[in-house]
């Protein structure tokens, strides 16, 4: 399949050709960025709108109404318009191409009158710059007329909570930017409507013939003669630093250069298909496109789209962080300095909701405030602040950095297991305590009560806090432990001894059969034809629940147990997440079911690139689903383990002969091949005594 539906599939590119059909889909798919800013890959020649031009910069929030923000699209820094014997450029018939050792997207067009060359980039370096380049070749005599611009007519469109309403009503967030000139540079200053962020512009030009300052941009018009070339670059600080000694040429070898080094360390190397090769290539490069810096945390869409207003949700620390424990423990560091920094908001959060302790946001602003406005989801998935803790913890054991474990995060697991202490429930008659009114990881399943997932993470969370008292790193009194302990040993935990296993929830036997086959005909979710609330009521699963439980606390399961709930919660689930594909099939390689783990693994592998799920080209790129695939990818085809140590159990799939990685185990750096004999592992760095 080097040529899909959509693209062709080289080992470091993807090339497109565009049309009126895959235009926003290429947005999405051509997307760049460096964990500071994202930039949506609309390209001269594209329809442009006040909305779809995204420009996002982390941490660049503003209120659109009380207490609720959203993710702000800034002005557009390298808004190029194009004209040829006064026809608008368009990219009809163009060629595009995302070229991922490099860093750079490029678009070209060849007619009969001429042949056009664009290119873009996002600097891995200096963090702040961007810049791009045209040249145009006439092939016959032509007039050419082009702007190049910062565009500040943009606008928001924030997306409903609700994922069945399309939201259609733009929001104005930024004020009326200023522009001024100074030798030949272009400034802008600007502020979004309630101060929330500033920001500043510089913007430096280069062209192969004199161009007009006026206002926002810089025009240029000249006429080509056959043979001829016309070309134009621009470099953009958007932070408003000195433009001194940069071009286009400098920025991109500069960034090429810290993108190498990325690659030196962190690329996985296939002896495979090519189309295989190229997806691994693409997420990684994904990853990298939105790593956060330290105190940020990495949005469901990272910088790639505003979806869910930029917020960030358990995505991050169940799928994405497990992958950069064992490759690039930092940025798992980076991840987590958010739920630290924002502790203070999820004590006060628990305090209004009337609770002890802290509480997570399920949908948690820069501030760490919730965001969702929906009571079910909002207020009952609450087993966001378990996932984060779990994820705590297994930072701590993947790293070994127990320095910050007993500075900050013992506080946080002592403070998440007195909220969950607070919001069990005891039963007097049975001597039980009970998790009532939760919804877990299946959102389909409703509110509910007992929900197996929700009830062990928040175990383990009380575990934790118990074992960190053990080792006299926080104070806890004699009734609060037996409190916890007591909780450990009489929570209400739904098993079906007939099935095996656990069963989802106390109502899960009560819920109707539901007919999957005839109504998953296509790749968009059920929701869309079924409302929620009927869906509560069939026994269908959106994505993993039980499963997940067995991914992330295995401890729970016997091998048998975890088989049971394979056959049991397998047949019955939609998939209607994008996380869904991912962990599925990394479960499948960890219960010895090949040809099922081969199987989701590729739809992992294309759910973007090949929009199996109809939704890349409206909502952005789905990180979490990619590091939930390269998760499937070490630990599961890999065969990776860091229990005692680093081992390799690999089953490859058919198409694969040869696989290479670099991991990290407390500090320790491993190379790992494996190919269809077994694997090596070879210790490539000591940076421990």
């Amino acid at each position: 399949m080097e040529s899909g539906k959509h693209n062709t599939y080289l080992p470091w590119q993807i090339e497109t050709d565009i049309t009126q059909q895959n235009e926003r889909f290429c947005q999405s798919i051509f997307y760049q960025g460096n964990g500071r800013f994202g930039l949506r890959a609309v390209l001269p020649g594209d329809t442009y709108t006040s909305e779809n031009h995204g420009v996002y910069k982390a941490r660049g929030f503003e209120y659109i109404k009380s207490g609720i923000t959203d993710m702000v699209n800034l002005p557009d820094p390298l808004r190029l318009s194009v004209f040829i014997d006064s026809v608008p450029l368009s990219n009809i018939g163009s060629k595009q191409t995302l070229d991922m050792k490099r860093g750079v997207v490029t678009r070209t067009w060849e007619t009969d009158q001429y042949s056009c060359t664009y290119s873009r980039v996002v600097s891995f370096k200096e963090k702040d710059l961007v810049g791009h380049r045209i040249v145009c070749k006439a092939k016959n005599r032509l007039a050419l007329l082009v702007d190049d611009a910062i565009d500040d007519s943009v606008m928001n469109l924030p997306v409903n909570d609700d994922q069945t309403v399309e939201n259609e009503e733009s929001l104005v967030l930024l004020k009326k930017c200023r522009f001024s000139w100074e030798d030949g540079i272009l400034f802008m200053e600007g502020s979004s409507v309630h101060d929330a962020l500033s920001f500043t512009y510089t913007k430096r030009f280069k062209s192969s013939v004199p161009g007009s300052e006026g206002g926002n941009l810089k025009h240029y018009e000249t006429v080509l003669e056959a043979g001829s070339s016309f070309f134009l670059e621009a470099v953009v600080s958007l932070e408003g630093k000195s433009l001194e000694g940069y071009d286009y040429d400098k920025l991109r070898s500069e960034s090429e250069e810290e993108l190498s080094l990325f690659w030196e360390e962190h690329d996985i190397i296939l002896n495979g298909p090519v189309e295989d090769q190229c997806a691994i290539r693409w997420a990684l490069f994904n990853l990298k496109q939105n790593e956060p810096e330290q105190g940020c945390s990495i949005g469901a869409r990272g910088l790639t789209h505003s979806r869910y207003k930029g917020c960030f949700f358990w995505d991050t620390e169940v799928f994405i962080l497990p992958y950069y424990l064992y490759t690039n423990p930092v940025v798992a560091k980076n991840i987590l300095s958010y739920r630290v920094e924002t502790f203070s908001s999820a004590k006060a959060y628990a305090a209004s909701l009337n609770l002890k302790g802290a509480r997570y946001p399920w949908m948690s602003a820069l501030d760490g405030s919730e965001q969702c406005e929906s009571w079910d989801t909002g207020k009952c998935e609450v087993h966001v602040t378990a996932d984060i803790v779990w994820a705590m913890d297994q930072y701590v054991q993947a790293t070994g950095d127990h320095a910050l474990e007993k500075k900050s995060l013992v506080e946080i697991y002592l403070e998440t297991a007195r909220f969950w202490a607070s919001r069990f429930t005891y039963i007097d008659q049975t001597d039980r305590y009970e998790m009532l009114f939760v919804k877990g990881p299946n959102e389909y399943g409703g509110v509910t009560k007992n929900n197996t997932y929700t009830t062990c993470m928040a175990l383990h969370t009380m575990k934790l806090a118990l074992a960190a008292a053990e080792r006299g790193e926080l104070i806890l009194s004699l009734e609060e432990r037996a409190e916890f302990e007591a909780m450990i040993s009489k929570a209400v935990i739904p098993y079906s001894e007939e099935e095996g296993t656990y069963l989802e929830d106390d109502l899960f036997l009560l819920q109707e059969p539901f007919d999957l086959k005839a109504h998953k005909t296509s790749g968009r979710a059920l929701y869309h034809t079924i409302c929620f609330d009927r869906l509560q009521r069939y026994k269908v699963v959106k994505q993993p629940d039980v499963l997940l439980l067995y991914l992330l606390l295995p401890e729970y399961f016997s091998e048998e147990e975890a088989q049971n709930a394979w056959s049991l919660y397998e047949p019955i689930t939609s998939h209607d997440s994008t996380l869904s594909w991912g962990m599925h099939s990394l479960i499948a390689y960890k219960l010895g079911l090949r040809e099922a783990g081969e199987q989701y693994l590729r739809q992992a592998m294309f759910l973007d690139l090949e929009e199996l799920m109809e939704n890349t080209s409206g909502e952005g790129l789905h990180i979490g689903a990619m590091g939930a695939f390269l998760q499937t990818v070490l630990f599961g085809v890999m065969g990776l383990s860091f229990t005692g140590g680093v081992s390799s159990s690999p089953s490859l799939p058919a198409a694969w002969q040869q696989i290479e990685s670099k991991v990290t185990y407390k500090g320790e750096r491993y190379r790992v091949v494996c190919d269809t004999k077994g694997s090596r592992l070879e210790k490539i760095s000591l940076t421990n005594e």
